[in-house]
């Protein structure tokens, strides 16, 4: 599989959800209408160097509910943010790339500030896999400040890693897909990857560590873990003891 070809499957994806009878638990088919509809406008997203990459889904800026609907250890959005901010400009590297898989902003923050604090943030370059809050009901993009906004990202390996804001239904054979949206929903057993930041205690999460945990799960091994985050560092212990 290529970018384009994992563009066209989460299209299809995204229009069988928005055919009667689609949505998920949390959205209905008007979503999935304006995620298609934005997908099929953008281009895969690009990526120089995985190697110095980043990786972090759903911060949600700016919105003071997603902190109660998922139990998030803050007390208000503005602390939050500050809290986000903080540890992306002490975890990236000035040349790194950092890469939002979705929803970046809400409420107040849809923001000519913000998308200035994402252009001036540490990284050399940002790239957003665009999610549905990411959208005007439209459909149309509604986020600034990156260098590169698109509907998927392919990032060829062992195994391959397939991004995708909305976690796919069937993953291509031999690939794991990195996702956001599904916030603090636990681990699956199956070849899926939540970076939602709920999953990696509110900071971006290194490319390589993900590549890791992939070839386990793509192995049909699934560590019995709470998070993303407490995967990883299960995978690097075994490693280590070995």
């Amino acid at each position: 599989m290529d970018a384009q070809a994992l563009k066209q499957h989460y299209e299809a994806e995204l229009e069988a959800r928005s055919r009667p009878g689609g949505g998920d638990q949390r959205h209905g088919r008007r979503m999935f209408r304006a995620m298609l509809k934005a997908c099929r406008a953008l281009p895969p997203c690009h990526l120089e160097d995985p190697d110095s990459a980043w990786i972090w889904s759903d911060l949600h800026l700016g919105h003071d509910n997603i902190i109660r609907y998922t139990n998030r250890p803050f007390a208000n959005a503005p602390d939050m943010d500050a809290s986000l901010y903080r540890n992306w400009e002490a975890t990236v590297g000035p040349t790194d790339a950092l890469i939002f898989v979705g929803d970046v902003a809400m409420r107040y923050a849809v923001s000519d500030e913000t998308w200035q604090r994402i252009r001036n943030g540490r990284g050399g370059s940002k790239h957003l896999v665009v999610g549905n809050h990411d959208l005007k009901g439209s459909g149309s993009l509604r986020v600034d400040g990156f260098d590169d906004i698109g509907s998927v990202l392919y990032v060829d390996g062992d195994p391959p890693l397939v991004f995708t804001h909305i976690p796919l239904t069937r993953v291509p054979d031999g690939c794991v897909n990195v996702h956001g949206h599904t916030h603090d929903e636990a681990p699956r057993v199956s070849p899926h990857i939540n970076v939602s930041v709920e999953q990696l205690d509110y900071r971006p999460v290194a490319l390589r560590r993900l590549q890791r945990l992939a070839r386990r799960l793509v192995a049909g091994h699934y560590p019995d873990c709470a998070t993303t985050l407490e995967r990883i560092e299960a995978v690097e212990s075994e490693d280590t003891d070995q």
